[in-house]
């Protein structure tokens, strides 16, 4: 990689290696996913709620590590999407999200485009290396 050698010896680092490798695969993603209306962050956002349905935006924000004010705002975003919709919470101050049929569809194709983006990012590797790596980073995180 050439921008990598330009580094020098940071560019043996492997945070640098892992950087320029996410950035590289977040890019493809955040293309293949544009012409759903979402951005990769969103994605994730809605893929959970639906794998979690009536979770609140608290929970949500710290599932995707995200501040308050962030969560707010993604939730807006795929509130006006049609992807989700605010319900009375478990108390007065909380509202429960949930997807809405159109989420539920929205889910389908983000979790169908994720799939084929993972299989042609990561095509130089084998089926073992793929594996190996996914061990590796969730060891790492």
């Amino acid at each position: 990689m050439e921008e990598i050698a330009a580094f020098g010896v940071l560019g043996n680092r492997l945070g640098l290696q892992l950087h320029y490798a996410d950035v590289r695969v977040m890019a493809g993603l955040s293309a293949r996913l544009a012409p759903l209306g979402v951005t990769p962050a969103r994605a994730t956002a809605i893929v959970y709620i639906g794998l979690h349905p009536g979770c609140d935006q608290t929970t949500l924000g710290r599932a995707l590590g995200v501040n308050r004010a962030s969560t707010v705002k993604a939730v807006d975003e795929m509130e006006a999407l049609g992807a989700i919709e605010r319900r009375p919470g478990r108390d007065r101050r909380t509202n429960a999200l949930h997807l809405t049929p159109a989420g539920e569809a929205l889910r389908a194709r983000i979790e169908q485009e994720t799939a084929v983006h993972d299989q042609e990012a990561f095509a130089a590797l084998t089926a073992d290396e793929r594996l190996k790596l996914s061990a590796l980073l969730a060891k790492l995180r």
